[in-house]
């Protein structure tokens, strides 16, 4: 009997990779949240430069140690629902396939589901982690990808320009509960409200794991400061794709921050629409995140963007009651 098919997401150099996954049962081994066995106190992940071009940062890396075997440089990406990594390395690291799967991006991918015992991200471990396994390289420059809803059981500071993560338990809590499933609609990418230069109301996704900035082609063309260019092929992980050059910035009005998006693709958005169940009309990658510090809460389903400033340590975490406006509803 063949293996179920089931879909999940593959975020790597993309920016149309936001998609929901459609297993029959939301106990696929896909959704199953990996155990964190560690304390549950703060820690601060260092965070290393992506840079599959040179002196072209594309994104944060961090370093994964999974079933204690060498170190593995892993994409940290919002736009990843899955951890992904090569079938060789996995075989390696003692982790077999099982049932079957697509990673959704600009095209489809051929993967399966393995099952790590262990997972370790500095001093944070894991157990009983899924992971994706592709033939193949993942990815150029790194050894595959890991999900920053991975560590969902703490609220997050993602510091961009510091190039850290610092993990935060929640308030009044013990600790995460073991063993926990996720419902497919439960996923870990950040789509916010947005109103694109002063024009276009919709959603914008935030995707850490995107080399570049994307507009819907829709809306692409009515940019009043803007011109589609040349056609420009954009490659990933799970496929190929063509897009258009757009000149000039996009001005992406999020919680009343300007956030300029430069280096522009135009691309249809129209099957990220409809798995978001709302119109998405671009993709703030890693470009115009890179000067920005997100302070992630997937419990609450917040985000807040801060620029680069300067805080203590016990100011990172605590809530700023007064600029609330500047913290968004997660859709």
């Amino acid at each position: 009997m063949r293996p179920q098919t089931v879909a999940s997401l593959l975020a790597i150099g993309l920016a149309l990779t936001c998609v929901r996954v459609t297993a029959a049962s939301s106990t696929s081994p896909q959704h199953v949240h990996p155990d964190l066995v560690s304390p549950y106190q703060e820690y601060e992940l260092e965070l290393s430069s992506f840079c599959p071009a040179p002196n072209r940062p594309a994104g944060v890396l961090l370093h994964v140690r999974i079933n204690g075997g060498h170190p593995l440089r892993l994409v940290l990406d919002s736009g990843a629902e899955s951890m992904v990594i090569g079938a060789k390395a996995a075989h390696a690291l003692g982790i077999s396939g099982g049932s079957e799967m697509e990673l959704v991006g600009l095209g489809m991918r051929p993967a399966k589901v393995g099952m790590a015992a262990s997972v370790d991200v500095g001093p944070v471990s894991f157990q009983n982690c899924p992971v994706a396994l592709v033939d193949g390289k993942v990815i150029e420059g790194a050894d595959g990808v890991i999900p920053l809803a991975m560590f969902s059981d703490f609220r997050m500071r993602l510091d961009l320009p510091a190039k850290t993560l610092g993990l935060a338990p929640y308030p009044d809590e013990q600790g995460p509960k073991l063993s926990s499933t996720r419902a497919g609609a439960e996923t870990g990418f950040l789509v916010v409200g947005t109103l694109l230069n002063r024009k276009y109301s919709g959603y914008v996704v935030l995707d850490t794991g995107a080399y570049c900035n994307v507009v819907s082609r829709e809306v692409a063309g009515g940019l009043s400061s803007s011109l589609m260019l040349r056609d420009l092929p954009i490659g990933g992980g799970t496929g190929a794709a063509t897009g258009k050059l757009v000149s000039g910035a996009a001005h992406f009005e999020i919680a009343g921050q300007d956030l300029v998006a430069n280096d522009i693709v135009a691309l249809d958005l129209l099957n990220l629409s409809r798995h978001c169940g709302v119109e998405v009309v671009g993709v703030l990658g890693f470009p115009a995140l890179r000067p920005y510090i997100l302070t992630i809460d997937y419990r609450n389903r917040v985000v807040k963007i801060d620029p680069k400033l300067t805080s203590s340590p016990r100011e990172r975490y605590r809530p700023n009651h007064e600029s609330s406006r500047d913290e968004l509803g997660l859709r």
